[in-house]
C-alpha cells in the first residue's frame, strides 16, 4: 500500500514539474475599482475603465477569462416606502453613456445584473461582495463586458417619489484568470 502511494506521489510531482516547467500556469488576479455614479433620484449612471489598473495594463495580452464579478454597494432610502434597486450594464461608451433615465429607458442594449435589492424606508443598506451574489443575474453577460475592461453601470430604484433615495458609493471587483510563463 505504502510503495502505491509513493509512486503516485511521485508521477503527481513529475506531472506538476513538466507543467511548470512548459510555462502552463494560470493565476488569478482581483482588480478592485471603485467608482462614484452620477445622477440622483431614481437614475444613477457610470462609464467604468479598469485597463489603467496596475495588474491589468500588466497582464493585459495574458487573460484568459474572468472568474468571478461582484459589487460593493452603499445605498440610502429616505423615502417612506421601501425603494427596490437594480443595476444594468451595457457596452462601453464614455462619452455616449446616457444621463438621463429617459435617455436610458430608450436604450434597448442594457442587461440587468443586478437585481431587486430592496432598501426599507428610512434606512441605508450595504450590500457587502459576498451578499452581491445573492443579487446578481445575468452573470455571463457581465463577465463578457468585464473581459474588455469597460463597460457603462446603470442604477434604477423604484418606489417612493423617487427624490430621497441615493447610491452613496461602489465598487465592482473583477477576478481575472491570467496565464503566466514560468
Amino acid at each position: 500500500m505504502m510503495k502505491s502511494l509513493s509512486k503516485y506521489f511521485v508521477l503527481s510531482l513529475t506531472v506538476l514539474i513538466l507543467l511548470a516547467g512548459c510555462g502552463i500556469v494560470s493565476i488569478t488576479y482581483m482588480i478592485d475599482e471603485d467608482f462614484d455614479v452620477s445622477g440622483a433620484g431614481d437614475f444613477y449612471y457610470r462609464a467604468i475603465d479598469v485597463t489603467t489598473n496596475p495588474d491589468w495594463e500588466d497582464h493585459q495580452d495574458d487573460i484568459e477569462f474572468v472568474e468571478l464579478v461582484a459589487f460593493d454597494i452603499y445605498l440610502t432610502n429616505n423615502e417612506e416606502t421601501a425603494v427596490t434597486f437594480d443595476g444594468y450594464v451595457d457596452e462601453y461608451d464614455d462619452l455616449g453613456i446616457c444621463p438621463t433615465r429617459a435617455c436610458f429607458d430608450a436604450l434597448t442594449t442594457p442587461t440587468r445584473i443586478l437585481k431587486d435589492i430592496t432598501i426599507p424606508a428610512g434606512s441605508s443598506r450595504h450590500i457587502t461582495v459576498g451578499e452581491s451574489f445573492d443579487y446578481i443575474e445575468n452573470i455571463d453577460v457581465m463577465k463578457a463586458l468585464a473581459l474588455t475592461g469597460q463597460f457603462n453601470f446603470y442604477g434604477v430604484s423604484t418606489g417612493g417619489s423617487s427624490v430621497n433615495f441615493s447610491v452613496d458609493s461602489g465598487r465592482v471587483i473583477i477576478w481575472l484568470m491570467v496565464s503566466a510563463s514560468s
